[in-house]
């Protein structure tokens, strides 16, 4: 057995993401039975640099971010991923959870993504936004969903502050929230 299995390790979950086929009425169902809420839509999120293992990948999407409970979610809906292996990732029916993203100390982020590679996790996926770099693998055969690593940036935290900040004290109103991107 590997001396450093478990280390590094990943933390506290930071968000779960579900593939949805459409926002607008995944936020209202989730509004009306969990209370959850509100969500703040970035359309066409725009990513940049995206590669999948070294050579130029597409992934094109709506993403929604909010708050069930305690925990935040982020709700996809695919517009076009490429090549096939990033389309075979994110195509299964629809809804489900698509990955469980975690967020580390830009010190450790590399280290923990080399170990997820090396211990069958592979990375599929990487893309930037902003000052966020953030990875995705594939850990379907482990846990049905997959990983991502995002590094600790101030853009990330400030982002994920105002979506717990409107979570806070909701009225209800304005359950779908443009974010100007």
């Amino acid at each position: 057995m590997p001396e450093d299995l478990f280390r590094p390790q990943l933390g506290e979950p930071h968000h779960h993401a579900y593939v949805v086929e459409n926002i607008e009425a995944t936020v209202n169902r989730l509004v009306d039975q969990l209370g959850a809420g509100p969500f703040f839509l970035v359309e066409k999120v725009p990513l940049e640099n995206v590669l999948s293992r070294g050579e130029p990948a597409e992934l094109v999407h709506n993403s929604a971010f909010g708050y069930c409970g305690r925990g935040a979610i982020e709700l996809m809906e695919i517009i076009s991923s490429a090549p096939e292996r990033v389309e075979e990732r994110f195509s299964a029916p629809r809804p489900r959870i698509h990955h469980v993203a975690y967020v580390v100390a830009p010190t450790e982020v590399s280290e923990v993504r080399q170990s997820l590679d090396g211990r069958g996790l592979p990375q599929y996926l990487s893309a930037e936004l902003g000052e966020t770099h953030s990875t995705l693998h594939d850990a379907s055969a482990s846990l049905g969903h997959d990983i991502e690593i995002h590094d600790d940036v101030p853009g990330l935290r400030d982002f994920f502050e105002m979506v717990s900040g409107g979570a806070e004290g909701w009225d209800g109103s304005e359950p779908l929230r443009a974010v100007e991107s």
